[in-house]
């Protein structure tokens, strides 16, 4: 339990880390370009750590849980030499992925209208 715990911590440390540069772009365009605090700032914090919660359980539970998972399968395969099997869980480990993946780009489109939004503010 406190080797969990230990490893949640390092996760969301990396979380941090890994989205600290979109954070720290954004608070300086914010700040330094615009000029200008948000009136909303409070709500803004709250969503960052929102965001750094969310993706720490995301990776966290993809390691704690389906990796280790796939992974023995993995070798549970190659083991039997059932090369047929092997391949068939591959691909669908893939196409499930591939399935999953529109619910990723749901969010990058969401970012890049927000984003072609502020453009023509700033170009009218």
């Amino acid at each position: 339990m406190k080797r969990s715990f230990h490893l949640f911590l390092r996760s969301l440390l990396n979380s941090f880390r890994d989205l600290l540069p979109i954070i720290l772009v954004i608070a300086f365009f914010q700040l330094f370009v615009l000029q200008q605090v948000p009136d909303n700032i409070l709500q803004i914090i709250i969503g960052l750590v929102f965001v750094i919660m969310g993706l720490t359980f995301f990776i966290f539970g993809l390691e704690q849980a389906l990796f280790p998972v796939g992974e023995s399968m993995a070798h549970a395969f190659a083991s039997k030499g059932s090369v047929f099997w092997l391949l068939s869980f591959a691909f669908c480990l893939g196409f499930g992925t591939t399935v999953a993946e529109p619910a990723l780009i749901a969010v990058a489109e969401e970012a890049s209208e927000i984003a072609a939004q502020a453009v023509q503010i700033a170009m009218n």
